[in-house]
C-alpha cells in the first residue's frame, strides 16, 4: 500500500464545491422552514391577543422568537457558505486557466521545435538544390529565376525561421504570465476580411447649368 496518497487539487476544490453546495441547499431549505413557522406564530400570537388568552400568547410570543432567532442563524449561515462557494468557484476558474494556459504553452513550444526541425531540412534541401541551379544557368538561362529564389531562401529563411521561433516562445511566455489569450486561435478558424461595402450616394447632387441666355 502506498505511504502517500496522490492529490488531485482540481478533484480537491469540487469535491469542496459539492459539499458547501449540499450546505446552502440544507440552509435555503431550513430557512424557508423557520419563515413559514413565523407566519404560524406571528399569526397565532395576534389571535392570542385578540381573544386575552395571556398564556397562548406566551407561547405564541416565545415560538416566535425562537423561530426568528433560527431563521437570523441560518441565514447568517448561508451567506457564509456563499461566500466561500463564490471562493471556490474562483479557484476553480483559475485553476482551469492555468492548466489551459501550460497546455497553451506546451503546444507553441512543440510549433517552434517542429519549425526548427522541418526548418532544418528545408534549408540543407535548399542548399543542394542551389547547387544544381547554379550549374544550370549557363545552360538553360531559364534556371536562372530559380536559381535567384534559391539564393533568396538561402539568405533569408534561416534568420526568419530563428525570428518566428523567438517570437513563439516570446508569446508562450504571455500566455503562462496572463498578458495573451488563454487559447491558441485556429488557422482553420480565421475570419474572412468583411466584404467592401459599396461607396455612400453623396449627400448633394449636381445639378444642370441652365444656358445664359444670350
Amino acid at each position: 500500500m502506498a505511504l502517500f496518497k496522490s492529490s488531485n487539487p482540481e478533484k480537491t476544490v469540487q469535491r469542496d464545491i459539492d459539499a458547501a453546495t449540499k450546505t446552502r441547499e440544507r440552509l435555503s431549505a431550513q430557512i424557508v422552514e423557520f419563515e413559514q413557522a413565523i407566519t404560524r406564530h406571528a399569526a397565532a400570537a395576534k389571535q392570542a391577543a385578540l381573544t386575552g388568552d395571556d398564556a397562548d400568547l406566551d407561547r405564541a410570543e416565545a415560538a416566535l422568537r425562537a423561530a426568528q432567532d433560527r431563521s437570523a442563524t441560518l441565514k447568517a449561515a448561508l451567506s457564509e457558505v456563499d461566500e466561500q462557494l463564490a471562493g471556490l468557484e474562483r479557484n476553480k476558474a483559475e485553476m482551469l486557466d492555468r492548466k489551459v494556459r501550460t497546455e497553451t504553452a506546451a503546444e507553441i513550444e512543440l510549433l517552434a521545435r517542429k519549425l526548427t526541425e522541418v526548418g532544418a531540412v528545408f534549408n540543407s534541401t535548399t542548399a543542394r538544390l542551389s547547387e544544381h541551379t547554379r550549374h544550370a544557368v549557363p545552360i538553360v538561362y531559364d534556371a536562372l529565376g530559380l536559381d535567384n529564389f534559391m539564393a533568396i531562401c538561402r539568405a533569408d529563411v534561416p534568420a526568419t525561421l530563428e525570428l518566428v521561433s523567438k517570437l513563439l516562445r516570446a508569446h508562450a511566455d504571455a500566455v503562462l504570465d496572463g498578458r495573451a489569450p488563454a487559447k491558441l486561435p485556429r488557422p482553420d478558424k480565421a475570419s474572412a476580411p468583411a466584404a467592401a461595402q459599396p461607396p455612400k450616394e453623396p449627400h448633394f447632387k449636381y445639378q444642370p447649368i441652365k444656358a445664359m441666355a444670350q
